[in-house]
């Protein structure tokens, strides 16, 4: 349990920071007194789920193949892996990144996005996606350093981007009058940042450099594209599914977008520990996984199970006693106020067997079982989210959206983890 618990409170830290700062961000713009910022905010949000998920997933497989040649004390081929894994991704990011941000506008409208809010969720996406491969370094780096035993690092190198976030924001949202514009200009340096540290901390501190050359980049390729490509198309299927909920929640109006886009910010910054859970534990299954050690990657899922029932325990208790002052903070009236007073009494369900189902990917991801992860996670984004949401919606109305969701992952999450506790 403790090495679950400072893997994860580590990695944590580092991401609860970024959330953190998106969640000032956020609340800078709403000193502008304009709800279709905040509502244009939410549907970019929804877009660049879809591009953080191809991070998260070149990320797994950077921990998963590199912690696998270290458990195995394989240093040389560590190395490699390394390098390639992040060539292979900022390669990869950089295509993606190109094709989003020549469409992006299309990709607004399609989920739901009309009006100033639709401007203003394009001009935030115009300037942020070209910074996706600066994404890719600094999750993949964050990943790595992990694998190589220093979450300190990790979450330093996190750290550093929300210090660069946090002083930009305000000079280049008042400063320079940018708006959202200037929130998504701090953004791009806050990337930089995070991928320069963490790429420090690798070839410097580390000295974990290796000789690039295209017969190892190919050789390579063969181990890092089977846990690579089902662990972005796992990840790729909860943006599915929020993209699907944003198009809902749309339906009612500026004032419930923005209330969902609020409630999404504060829940990834209280939550964000379940969030961190799966990428930290991911190292510890893999390396346990090479070093033949079975009893302990059984004991690794089920003390990482223990951990989330835990903490969401204890923050949806927070969450909900901290509702009310933070509808105060962020001016919220109307139906965004009472979207994020329905979302405080059901978070803690949800998040609880969210946080299953990233347990059970977690370990089909780095046993050698991705495809599993991948089917869960796209049941869950399909008949796990669309048909619950759509019956809770023509009950309750636009609480549906969050409501549906939240059966889904009870239902979802108690199957992947009963699968995975079959196998393991």
């Amino acid at each position: 349990m403790r090495h679950v618990v400072v893997l994860t409170t580590t990695s944590s830290i580092g991401l609860v920071s970024l959330f953190a700062v998106d969640l000032i961000d956020l609340y800078f713009l709403t000193l502008l007194n304009n709800q279709s910022i905040i509502a244009g905010l939410g549907f970019a949000a929804s877009i660049m789920f879809f591009n953080m998920s191809f991070s998260i997933g070149l990320s797994i497989a950077m921990s998963a193949t590199v912690a696998r040649a270290i458990g195995a004390k394989k240093d040389r081929l560590a190395r490699s892996l390394a390098l390639n894994n992040f060539v292979f991704s900022v390669a990869f990011t950089a295509l993606v990144a190109v094709v989003t941000w020549l469409f992006n506008s299309q990709l607004l409208t399609f989920i739901g996005a009309s009006g100033q809010a639709h401007t203003y969720a394009h001009q935030y996406l115009t300037i942020i996606l070209p910074s996706l491969p600066f994404l890719a370094v600094s999750m993949s780096g964050g990943a790595l350093l992990r694998a190589m035993g220093s979450p300190k690092l990790s979450m330093i190198a996190m750290l550093m981007g929300s210090i660069v976030n946090v002083i930009l924001d305000p000079i280049f949202i008042f400063g320079f009058k940018l708006g959202i514009e200037g929130a998504a200009i701090a953004s791009v340096f806050a990337r930089i940042a995070v991928a320069g540290t963490a790429l420090y901390f690798i070839y410097t501190q580390h000295d974990f450099a290796s000789q690039f050359n295209w017969s190892s980049f190919n050789q390579n390729l063969k181990s890092i594209l089977p846990i690579a490509v089902p662990a972005i198309a796992t990840q790729l299927a909860t943006p599915s599914a929020n993209a699907y909920m944003t198009y809902e929640i749309a339906k009612f109006g500026e004032s419930y977008m923005a209330g969902w886009t609020l409630t999404g910010r504060i829940t990834a910054v209280v939550f964000g520990v379940i969030f961190a859970l799966s990428a930290a534990v991911g190292p510890i299954y893999a390396q346990n996984f090479g070093a033949k050690n079975f009893q302990r990657v059984n004991r690794t899922l089920l003390d990482s199970c223990l951990f989330v029932t835990g903490y969401c325990v204890f923050a949806s208790i927070f969450f909900y006693y901290s509702i009310e002052p933070l509808i105060s903070w962020f001016g919220t009236s109307g139906d965004a106020a009472a979207f994020m007073r329905f979302v405080g009494v059901w978070i803690g369900p949800a998040f609880t067997f969210y946080g299953f189902l990233f347990v059970a990917n977690a370990a089909f991801n780095n046993l050698g079982y991705p495809l599993i992860s991948t089917a869960f996670n796209f049941a869950k984004a399909s008949i796990g989210t669309v048909p619950f949401v759509m019956f809770a919606v023509s009950v309750i109305g636009a609480e549906g959206v969050f409501l549906g969701n939240t059966i889904g992952n009870l239902v979802f999450g108690v199957t992947a983890l009963t699968t995975c506790l079959l196998y393991y």
